[in-house]
């Protein structure tokens, strides 16, 4: 007996997740809240790249033929060719970073021309005009250093002050964006948790049952300004999922189910979380508020310029943090620590599943996210926004975006 497509698209994932572990540490799968039976921690991977592969591709093929609403269609496509393409890069197959990135994201990464870079180091030299300093560097430092908190009293903080943080951020999208859309969902809350030893500074596990775990990285260094913007971007993680397990509920569709990493989805969902500030209205009129956002934009273009260097102009890790300190304007320090993310291998050899993720955020927001939010609140529009992005979760995808918003042009 044939099964459903939904279900042959979770058991792969599992297999895919069960595959990259093995390659790199980490499955593919970031979050399931689905029936036990397809537990994508139960699913195993035989060793058969090509087979798996042949599975994937025969999965597209049905799609075509068996679904017939386009959204959907377009993105159970797009997120199972994603993951061909993370079998193919895993176990070796040669491929430039453009390619990978393309394949994965529908994205053609691009480096950001100089003169663009030195276009935001005026804006941030602009706003940062009145901060106290004898030059840019110095004012940047001083401001990254005040309020400062890391180790010991980083995690302190994390597992006590921002509980209590995470209750009014929640108020806020309830407040704001739900009451937009005149929609609420259940919300168990997010719990906080410090670690150590990541490539990232924050992130985002969506447990099921409405909750969250947020885990910050205690190795990373905090003012209270960078950590509001982790918190309203890790809960934007949370609220999304949130509406994505309310929808499998609603409407029994298998694939909302899973949440698998490197897909058209990430470039969505890492906009969308970049862009959380923006829909909740925080007031960008603040000077360290203007300063922080004007860093934003330079330090994830150079980001992306580093990471372009490192895995597709063969440029060292001293060069990509020189140029992260001399163009980003970070400290070697975050510089360093940031190679972690971008480099095209982990510290024991084996390829950095997050190499290729960089191009996500930036481009999420900026290209996608915050043109049609934008573009919905001029018109009052936003209710229909929210409930687009948030109820219909097969436009959450960079393959799907443009088409799910058409009714905004």
């Amino acid at each position: 007996m044939k099964t459903e497509v939904s279900e042959e698209f979770v058991r792969l994932c599992g297999q895919v997740g069960a595959f990259t572990k093995n390659v790199t540490g980490t499955s593919i799968v970031d979050a399931y809240f689905g029936p036990e039976e397809f537990d994508p921690d139960r699913a195993q991977f035989d060793g058969n790249v090509l087979f798996l592969v042949g599975r994937l591709s025969s999965l597209v093929d049905r799609v075509r033929d068996e679904v017939s609403d386009e959204l959907r269609r377009d993105y159970l496509i797009g997120e199972t060719e994603s993951l061909i393409v993370v079998m193919r890069w895993l176990s070796g197959e040669s491929m430039t970073y453009s390619e990978l990135v393309e394949g994965l994201f529908g994205l053609r990464p691009k480096k950001f021309r100089e003169s663009v870079i030195d276009e935001n180091i005026a804006v941030v030299e602009e706003v940062f005009a009145d901060f106290p300093g004898s030059d840019l560097r110095e004012k940047i430092r001083l401001f990254s250093e005040d309020g400062q908190v890391t180790g010991e009293s980083l995690k302190q903080l994390v597992e006590g002050d921002l509980q209590h943080r995470a209750l009014e951020v929640g108020r806020m999208f309830r407040d704001t964006v739900f009451a937009i859309m005149g929609a609420s969902v259940t919300d168990n809350g997010v719990t906080y948790e410090a670690v150590s030893g990541k490539p990232w500074s924050g992130y985002n596990w969506y447990l099921g049952g409405f909750r969250s775990l947020n885990q910050f990285n205690i190795d990373r260094k905090f003012n209270s300004d960078t950590l509001r913007g982790v918190v309203y971007h890790e809960y934007e993680h949370h609220v999304s999922n949130l509406w994505r397990e309310h929808q499998y509920n609603k409407t029994g569709a298998l694939e909302l189910s899973i949440v698998p990493l490197h897909t058209g989805r990430c470039v969505i969902s890492e906009g969308t979380a970049d862009t959380a500030k923006e829909f909740l209205g925080v007031d960008d009129g603040d000077p360290r508020t203007r300063a922080i956002n004007a860093l934003y934009a330079l330090r994830r273009m150079t980001s992306i310029n580093a990471a372009i260097m490192l895995n597709q102009d063969n440029r060292s890790e001293e060069e990509a943090v020189d140029y992260m300190v001399d163009r980003g304007h970070r400290s070697r320090e975050a510089a360093t620590a940031s190679l972690g993310f971008i480099t095209r291998t982990t510290r024991d050899g084996n390829p950095n599943l997050w190499s290729p993720y960089i191009m996500t955020y930036f481009i999420g927001r900026t290209d996608f996210v915050l043109p049609t939010f934008s573009r919905a609140k001029e018109e009052d529009q936003l209710s229909e926004f929210f409930r687009t992005l948030y109820l219909n979760q097969y436009s959450g995808s960079s393959r799907t975006w443009r088409r799910a918003f058409e009714w905004l042009n």
